[in-house]
């Protein structure tokens, strides 16, 4: 089988498992080869997202003794690591942060009561990625990287499939939440006309007419969307992301996707 150690931060702002990449790999490494022999891997690696070439940090060819695979595309890419794995192969994928607490348990006996957290934004001041004990507030995360000033939207999660948050002082993280974001502006708070330039459609993983669909869905086309394939629809927010319009696309399709559903059991469609 195959064992892939997840480092795949494709999300804008998120960086907290390549971070552990980048700044604790002798850890990764330990972790990794840990893994290796309970699950008896026969091929091993690590991958990140390609994109992050770009930044100061740079991708290493190597972890340990483990290639590094640079996984690129549009959004998300994470879907994309099975591309990568010979067809017939049973693979396992295990996030980087795991890897370091599997580390951390076998050289210091030490048990995972924390987690890693990317707090970025546009009114973050000292954005970076924290260590935090797990059932931490957001509001106290973001009290540690101060504000500039009161945030409109907070994102706990990814930047694309997080979840808004109004209540910072009663939300908390756990061992999978991804990152804080602090925005001054909330995403859904304006939009625009749709100018027709297609970013949506060529932002779509699943390669569906995005615009197309989300026009029937406006008009309460159900018959066409289902035409269009709208079920592919994996909910992803790519297009939501890239429209210059900032229309939330994404919003428009899942709830289109519940209206279909619901006429097929009440037999109107």
């Amino acid at each position: 089988g195959t064992l892939v150690v997840d480092a795949v931060d494709d999300e804008p702002y998120i960086s907290s498992q390549m971070s552990i990449a980048i700044h604790q790999p002798e850890k990764l490494a330990l972790g990794t080869e840990l893994c290796e022999k309970v699950v008896s891997a026969g091929k091993t690696y690590v991958a990140m997202y390609r994109h992050i070439l770009d930044s100061n940090f740079g991708i290493p060819k190597k972890i340990g003794k483990y290639h590094v695979k640079k996984i690129g595309g549009l959004y998300p890419a994470e879907g994309r690591v099975h591309r990568h794995i010979p067809k017939g192969r049973n693979c396992v994928i295990i996030g980087a942060c795991a890897m370091l607490h599997l580390a951390r348990a076998a050289e210091e006996s030490r048990k995972m009561t924390t987690c890693f957290v990317t707090v970025a934004g546009d009114v973050v001041k000292n954005p970076r990625n924290v260590e935090v004990p797990i059932g931490t507030t957001a509001e106290k995360i973001l009290e540690l990287c101060s504000l500039t000033e009161e945030p409109e939207a907070i994102i706990l999660g990814g930047s694309m499939t997080g979840r808004a948050i109004f209540e910072p002082e009663n939300e908390t993280v756990g061992p999978t939440t991804r990152g804080v974001i602090a925005l001054s502006r909330s995403y859904g708070t304006y939009s625009y006309t749709c100018i027709g330039c297609g970013r949506c459609d060529h932002a779509c993983p699943k390669a569906l007419s995005v615009c197309a669909m989300r026009k029937f869905a406006e008009a309460g086309k159900l018959d066409m969307l289902q035409k269009y394939d709208v079920s592919m629809c994996i909910g992803c927010g790519a297009c939501s992301y890239v429209c210059p319009s900032r229309i939330d696309i994404a919003a428009t399709l899942i709830k289109a996707k519940k209206q279909i559903e619901l006429a097929k059991k009440e037999g109107t469609l």
